[in-house]
């Protein structure tokens, strides 16, 4: 928590500065694709979790900074966000061994347990255009895009074991 306490208090001090709002949003580097392991989400569901298990975090938005919908919740491959993807705010989607994907890493959340069933092919097309437009968008490399499972230091299996990686990757390279 004090690591979050000084990020919070850098970024305003930064702010102040003014040079701030234009490394702000160019400081983005890493795409981390993650799923809910739940059949139902939408924005609100999320951040009542969120609030649930992180109750200290300074930020009360969902942990990502976009959420893909799988039609139960939010519409089949429906992106929305909220004020963390509004304002560029750091991430809380991946665990303290990897602090800098979470300051410098765009998480993005599919709806839906890709440990129990394969991703539908709406959402998994929504998924690859918007991670394309990050890209291009913030010059993120395809070797900066990973599964939150993949990234050394993380010990889970998100985006789960049916999530297509090998054919994201091709698809967004």
């Amino acid at each position: 928590m004090i690591g979050r306490r000084f990020m919070l208090k850098s970024m305003l001090l930064v702010g102040s500065v003014g040079i701030g709002s234009l490394y702000w949003q160019q400081r983005w580097r890493y795409i981390v694709i993650h799923h809910s392991a739940g059949a139902f989400g939408d924005i609100a569901f999320l951040q009542e979790v969120h609030r649930q298990r992180q109750a200290q975090d300074p930020i009360d938005a969902i942990p990502y900074h976009y959420v893909n919908g799988n039609g139960n919740g939010l519409g089949m491959g429906e992106i929305a966000n909220d004020s963390r993807g509004e304002l560029h705010i750091w991430g809380a989607h991946v665990s303290g061994n990897n602090t800098d994907r979470n300051f410098r890493g765009i998480g993005i959340c599919l709806i839906g347990n890709y440990d129990v069933t394969t991703v539908p092919e709406p959402q998994y097309l929504a998924l690859v255009g918007l991670t394309r437009t990050l890209m291009s968008r913030y010059a993120i490399l395809p070797g900066n895009v990973a599964g939150h499972g993949r990234i050394a230091g993380e010990a889970t299996r998100c985006p789960g074991k049916f999530f297509p990686m090998q054919r994201f990757m091709r698809d967004i390279s």
